[in-house]
């Protein structure tokens, strides 16, 4: 398991450095891609600055460009906002300041430049790359720098990462930022409902994004809202009358009260704003009770959410290991970016003149091509979440109303309710009825459901668990018939299975049995679904999990000396330990895929026994449940306290039901929703097929680009173990000891000398 990130790549050339700010705005995130950053390059020995204040410290040199160390990164992860500041430089948008900043590089033999910022900032390092080779010459020229150091920097390479919480650069799925900011609406909705329902209130509530209503609609869709307003969507003319009537319904309803999002650049379609005070006047000129929330800065603030971590370390990485390729050629400017859930690297300035284009559509009025340019999910939500604020159930379609069943199989996650109230809602925004089975396969059996209404479940979303009832009783040939006469009783149309792995070993069983289509919704916290690269509700126990780690961090460091072995869930799945791990700093993971011995316990103590004698003093260990049947949590902790004997105290932590979460994370709420509106969309044409065979059984999942379906019978998957075959997060365990160890102890130069051999064999090891 133990191996570090190894290729062919080696230290810059002799004495250049690489050199990294951050500009714009500040967004939660960023301090885990600095630290990316740092940490990568410095286990190549590669000279690596950071820049205080953006550009404005590019431009003004002196103490504001310092070399940095390993630990220099530490205790940054979990931070919000950016540790080396960000300002926007009148100085730099001028020739003159960007000759002074390119002197203060070249002067330090710097010829590699990392940028995290939005499109202004990624604009000003392309043109500042443009003009290097000009700027460098009249420095050599003037005397301000040496030829010597001029030849070193011949050239600069540019390696952008998106730092902003409107998520608002096309190309990319998420940028650093934003997933964090959806935290802060979506907690402050949820906080807001009771009250605007003690009172039968209509609140409104403003969030950012004055080109991108990327944080407003996803909110909305996360949250029991009403109306939405964003830059991309503007409402219909006449949008005045409709919203009062929806309104009033809505504070009328058994929920009690009125939610309005509207994004801070939001305008009609003819291009005039529409502000929250606004629609304020307009909902009390109909004698409605108004409360309007601007959100602000707030969203910007506090702790980086598990993703943000994660996804900063990743694109630090992938944007060092960029500038280390980069060591004697000069390569094309790029910006790291997230794309179907992988790293990829695209060309700065198109991406830039992408983004550009939407601000033009605007202008044009021309808003689908603006939804087409942010993605080809953007409308697909905007859709979604006006079938989302449907109330009532709609006069039946042509073809006849539809009767479809929902069980839950499997332990609670968070986020079932969340799709459950999702597929209600648009099954009755085309005429249909859900039919909800309570208490998983026991309801089946003992014929306990019900028709649920939209109305009834319209705050169901932010609730965790499963409010029908699940359990982990299964479908199998035991009781199969009966499941298959209650599907006759009820004239079910199709069935939708949201749960984990006991709801495929169900879908199994049913597949050559069924005569209506199945579906599986994958909903566990442990993201051991096969067909899927996401379950619902693992999201939800990873910021449970990190949370709870940050926790323990604090307490370790203070009482100095402190090494912990947190057990976490999962199953035979080693998701939530390896992503919990790069999001926390941990020092080592534990997993069942890549099982220990006794040799690399204990090569694990004395690593972390090196880093604490280095004045490091805490160690973080997380364990999967079932990383070994042997090797236990307490057994673990026992290696520890043996090898470390009066170098440090270790103790066990077994984090339990807590990863199961309270509310739903935002990413849990809007996936579940958007696999069950994927699900809704086929089974309408799928209904329609004189026969069903085993290719009409099928799990829905997030794969590569978008979501997809595939047929339970040609899973990849390991029955016997519950897990799939193959796993993308494998790829993050070499990432994890990279950036947590200093490199003299991952290069087997140990302090402490155990005589052990695998330190060595491990850093020389492939990647």
């Amino acid at each position: 398991q133990h191996y570090f990130i190894q290729s062919n790549l080696s230290t810059m050339s002799e004495g250049s450095g690489v050199a990294i700010l951050t500009s714009g705005g500040d967004a939660p995130g960023m301090n885990a891609a600095v630290r990316a950053v740092i940490r990568y390059l410095t286990h190549y020995h590669t000279p690596v600055f950071c820049v205080w204040e953006g550009y404005e410290g590019l431009c003004s040199g002196g103490d504001c460009i310092k070399e940095m160390k390993w630990k220099d990164a530490l205790g940054i992860l979990s931070k919000g906002g950016t540790m080396i500041g960000t300002a926007r430089s009148a100085a730099f948008r001028t020739r003159e300041g960007r000759k002074k900043a390119a002197g203060n590089l070249v002067s330090r033999k710097i010829n590699s430049l990392v940028v995290i910022g939005g499109d202004g900032s990624l604009t000003g390092a392309s043109i500042f790359k443009t003009e290097w080779p000009d700027l460098v010459k009249e420095l050599v020229e003037e005397g301000v720098v040496s030829a010597e150091n001029a030849q070193v920097c011949s050239y600069l390479n540019i390696a952008g990462m998106v730092g902003s919480i409107d998520n608002d650069l096309c190309g990319t799925d998420m940028t650093i930022g934003t997933d964090s900011a959806l935290h802060r609406i979506v907690d402050a909705i949820d906080c807001l409902a009771s009250t605007a329902s003690s009172h039968m209130r209509t609140f409104i509530v403003e969030v950012m994004g004055r080109h991108c209503g990327y944080l407003a609609l996803m909110s909305a869709i996360a949250v029991s809202c009403d109306w939405v307003f964003i830059p991309e969507a503007p409402p219909d003319a006449d949008w005045e009358e409709h919203m009062v009537r929806r309104m009033q319904r809505a504070s009328s309803s058994t929920k009690r009260f009125g939610l309005v999002i509207i994004a801070e650049g939001a305008h009609d379609c003819e291009g005039n704003p529409i502000s929250a005070d606004y629609v304020k006047k307009l909902l009390a000129g109909h004698g409605m009770d108004v409360r309007t929330t601007v959100l602000g800065h707030v969203q910007r603030g506090g702790r980086p959410t598990a993703f943000d971590r994660t996804l900063g370390s990743r694109l630090g990485c992938e944007a060092a290991k960029m500038m280390l390729e980069g060591k004697r050629k000069e390569i094309d400017p790029c910006i790291i970016s997230l794309k179907s859930n992988q790293i990829i690297r695209m060309p700065l300035m198109d991406a830039i003149k992408r983004t550009m284009s939407v601000k033009e559509c605007f202008q044009a009025k021309d808003f689908a091509k603006a939804q087409e340019l942010r993605g080809p999910s953007f409308s697909k939500r905007v859709e979604m979440s006006q079938m989302l604020s449907v109330m009532e159930v709609k006069p039946e379609e042509e073809g006849g109303r539809m009767n479809i069943g929902v069980v839950f199989i499997g332990a609670p996650a968070p986020g079932m309710n969340s799709g459950l109230r999702a597929l209600v809602k648009i099954a009755a925004y085309h005429g249909h009825h859900v039919t909800v089975y309570h208490e998983g396969v026991d309801g089946i059996m003992s014929d306990n459901h019900e028709v649920v209404s939209p109305e009834q479940c319209e705050l169901w979303n932010l609730r965790g668990g499963c409010v029908p009832g699940a359990n982990r009783t299964t479908i199998n040939p035991g009781n199969i018939s009966l499941v298959l006469e209650s599907f006759k009783k009820l004239k079910l149309s199709s069935l939708v299975i949201f749960g984990g792995f006991e709801a495929v070993t169900s879908l199994l069983n049913l597949s050559d049995s069924t005569h209506i289509p199945v579906y599986l919704v994958p909903c566990t916290i442990s993201n051991n679904v096969p067909g899927s690269d996401f379950s619902v509700g693992c999201d939800t126990a990873l910021n449970s999990i990190v949370l709870s780690v940050d926790t323990i961090k604090q307490s370790a460091a203070s009482t100095r000396k402190r090494v912990f072995i947190i057990d976490v869930m999962g199953g035979n799945c080693g998701y939530l330990a390896v992503v919990s791990g790069l999001a926390s700093g941990a020092d080592a993971v534990y997993i069942p895929e890549q099982p220990v011995n006794i040799d690399e316990l204990q090569c694990d103590a004395y690593r972390v026994m090196d880093k604490i004698a280095q004045g490091i003093h805490r160690g973080i260990i997380i364990r999967n449940e079932n990383s070994s049947w042997n090797y236990k949590n307490d057994f673990v902790t026992a290696i520890y306290n043996e090898e470390g004997k009066d170098k440090f105290v270790t103790r066990s932590s077994i984090l339990g039901h807590i990863q199961q979460g309270y509310s739903p994370s935002p990413f849990d709420r809007v996936l579940a929703a958007q696999l069950a509106c994927k699900v809704y969309r086929d089974l309408v044409g799928r209904v329609k097929k004189p026969s069903i065979t085993c290719e009409d059984v099928l799990v829905v999942g997030i794969q590569g680009q978008g979501s997809h379906f595939t047929p339970v019978k040609d899973l990849d998957m390991d029955i016997a173990r519950r897990v799939p075959k193959k796993n993308w997060w494998l790829e993050l365990v070499p990432l994890i000891q990279t950036l947590a160890l200093p490199p003299n102890i991952t290069e087997g130069n140990s302090s402490v000398t155990h005589g052990c051999s695998h330190c060595k064999r491990a850093h020389d090891a492939p990647y």
